[in-house]
C-alpha cells in the first residue's frame, strides 16, 4: 500500500514546532507539535495519530540534514 502525506510547518517558537499533515496540500487535518528542546521525546499534541512517527521522523531527517525546521515536505513510501 503506497503512502503518501504533506506536511507544513505552521508554527515556530523557542519551546515548540507546529506542523499539520494530511493527504494533500489543501487537506491538512491533523497537528503534530514537536518540542525543539527535546525533538525525539513522543510529541505531547498529535501522538495519537497512526502517521505521526513517519512525519516526526521526515521532519527531523531534513532538519538534521539542512539545520533548519523545514517548512513543508511531502512524504512518499
Amino acid at each position: 500500500m503506497a503512502v503518501r502525506v504533506v506536511f507544513q510547518k505552521v508554527d515556530e517558537t523557542p519551546q515548540a514546532v507546529e506542523y499539520r499533515f494530511g493527504p494533500t496540500e489543501d487537506e491538512l487535518p491533523t497537528t503534530v507539535v514537536i518540542d525543539p528542546q527535546r525533538p525525539t521525546e513522543w510529541p505531547t499534541v498529535g501522538g495519537d495519530e497512526p502517521l505521526m512517527p513517519t512525519v516526526v521522523r521526515a521532519v527531523l531527517e531534513r532538519r538534521r540534514a539542512t539545520g533548519r525546521w523545514p517548512d513543508h515536505g511531502v512524504i512518499e513510501h
